[in-house]
């Protein structure tokens, strides 16, 4: 194994695991009550941005390359930037709000499925039966845990916000497969600079009216530090990691870790003690998981092997 295989390794078992305990750290903050689900979205939106101008302005070409964008290019970054970081971070967040971290951090792991099936129906991947049926026992699992699913003290509204969990893995679903020119066109790191700008331009505005009623002093310590630990890792981090690793890894691999994130997610939830496991939540866990494994597992290309927080 290369030093940069090892890398690799590393980047994508730190991505995945700051996805995972992003889902509790989102709720931990939310449940805080002094920032509202739409506002904390427009802060790791534009926190984001502004860590990304920084690293731009600093960052060896090497890292950062200041790649110019195509004129006719711009429209689609602007689309993409909607889809990618506006509707998938925003609906994410929002959702978080509504349901529980671990049922937020297992919609994630449903993006391959959804890709696969978008790929299919627009871009006409061929489909075989192993990927049907993983298909049908990953949605099989997402409707035994969106409905099985009953309001408590730290969910409001399970069913709501794992569908909006969901919309926001089928927001980025799109993305991969309506702007796959892009991706392989740009940088990874030209690209998400100018995604987290444009969104910042777009979408934070339209948050401003939650930003100005957000209690901040009502924000612990810890709760900033969580806050921190969204933007820094969970985010901009995080969304360099795995293109990095994608060059040096097969698809398959990459998406094996996808799993992590439920499990960190369980972990980090029950011990702060904003979660909690049922034998039901398992069993639909486990038809995700064989479904995602199912599809990805004789994929070559990229389409199906991208996790998304």
């Amino acid at each position: 194994m290369t030093k940069n295989v090892l890398k690799a390794h590393a980047a994508i078992l730190m991505a995945n695991l700051c996805w995972g305990i992003n889902s509790p750290v989102t709720k931990s903050v939310l449940m805080e009550g002094g920032i509202s689900p739409i506002a904390l979205s427009a802060i790791r939106i534009g926190g984001a941005s502004l860590l990304f101008l920084l690293l731009a302005m600093f960052l060896p070409q090497s890292v950062a390359p200041r790649e110019k964008i195509a004129r006719a290019d711009m429209w689609k970054i602007v689309a993409a930037s909607v889809l990618m970081i506006s509707a998938n971070q925003g609906l994410y967040i929002i959702g978080i709000g509504f349901t529980n971290p671990i049922d937020s951090a297992v919609m994630c792991s449903v993006t391959p499925l959804l890709t696969m099936i978008l790929a299919a129906w627009l871009l006409h991947y061929p489909v075989t039966r192993l990927k049907l049926l993983g298909v049908v026992m990953g949605m099989a699992g997402v409707i035994m845990l969106v409905w099985g699913n009953r309001a408590g003290a730290t969910a409001p509204n399970p069913v709501l916000g794992d569908l909006l969990c969901l919309g926001a893995q089928m927001a980025a679903a799109l993305y991969y497969v309506l702007f796959m020119g892009l991706i392989e066109r740009y940088h990874p790191f030209t690209l998400m600079k100018w995604m987290f700008y444009i969104s910042a331009l777009t979408y934070v505005p339209l948050c401003l009216p939650e930003l100005i009623d957000a209690d901040y002093a009502a924000v612990s310590v810890s709760g900033w530090g969580g806050i921190a630990f969204i933007i820094v890792f969970a985010t901009v981090l995080s969304y360099l990691a795995i293109p990095y690793a994608q060059r040096w890894l097969r698809p398959t691999v990459v998406s094996i870790y996808n799993y992590l994130q439920p499990v960190a997610a369980a972990v980090v939830a029950v011990w702060i003690g904003v979660g909690s496991i049922s034998a039901a939540k398992l069993a639909a866990i486990a038809l995700i998981f064989v479904g995602v494994y199912f599809v990805t597992a004789g994929t070559r290309g990229s389409h199906s092997a991208k996790p998304t927080p």
